[in-house]
């Protein structure tokens, strides 16, 4: 099938962006704040305190390039896969001036983007360095559009948790102190999440699949069997409780039992 004209391919990107960016803010903005959770391993929890920054996660292969990697709060138990610790923080509205709805419509944009830029869309159909391409392809795509947070649906799953249909992920930008002309680099911590605090102690196991696409939960069925355990819409309440707590100087920590 032939190519659309460039210009109409990103004419229409900018388009999804100003469609996107309302939506994004309607859904997640409380009072200028897009409050947001972070769930890593226990072994990292000891220098996030040290720092009470969020990491840039700069791994090859991660969905949509280099970023912070968050969950909205109204969606607390979707990435506790991850690791045991949770930690919470907010993003000001104003460092989400442009937002990017990726899905959908939006994927359809961004497959099409890729195939004007033959040296990396060829190495990433056609050799082994794929996860190398697809870095920067979704940077140069982040950074051509001024792109502040890309909101997309899960792409790794668990039964009991994660809901791929309703659940949204983010990335968070942040090149600062990062030239156009070096996509490969970026601040080690970032600073657009503001005000993090360590809020939560998952108390479940999980295990990857070889093929790393599912995780399955391991205290649960044990404990519960096979049924689906309800999730509680009082734990946003009790994370915001203990995030409150917290910023005061006394500790608060909520157990996510499983």
């Amino acid at each position: 099938m032939p190519l659309r004209p460039f210009v109409a391919v990103e004419r229409d990107i900018r388009n999804w962006c100003a469609t996107s960016t309302p939506g994004f803010r309607a859904t997640y903005v409380e009072a200028g704040r897009v409050w947001v959770l972070k769930y890593f391993a226990a072994r990292f929890l000891k220098s996030f305190l040290s720092a009470k920054q969020m990491t840039v996660s700069a791994t090859p292969g991660l969905t949509w390039g280099d970023g912070v990697y968050v969950t909205p709060l109204r969606h607390p138990y979707s990435t506790m896969m991850y690791g045991r610790a949770g930690v919470m923080g907010w993003l000001s509205w104003t460092d989400a001036q442009t937002a990017y709805d990726a899905t959908g419509r939006g994927i359809d944009l961004y497959l099409e983007w890729i195939q004007y830029f033959r040296g990396p869309y060829r190495y990433l159909a056609t050799t082994l360095h794929a996860n190398l391409a697809n870095r920067v392809l979704r940077n140069a795509f982040r950074r051509k559009f001024a792109i502040d947070v890309v909101f997309f649906s899960p792409d790794q799953y668990n039964r009991a948790y994660v809901n791929p249909s309703t659940d949204r992920w983010f990335v968070v930008s942040d090149w600062n102190g990062v030239g156009p002309q070096a996509p490969g680099q970026r601040p080690v911590r970032s600073a657009r999440i503001n005000e993090c605090e360590w809020v939560a102690m998952v108390e479940e196991e999980f295990e990857e699949s070889v093929w790393k696409v599912h995780y399955s939960d391991l205290f649960r069925p044990v404990l519960h069997g096979t049924a689906l355990p309800p999730q509680s819409p009082a734990l946003q309440h009790d994370l915001r409780k203990a995030y409150a707590k917290t910023r005061t100087g006394s500790q608060s920590v909520v157990r996510i039992e499983a």
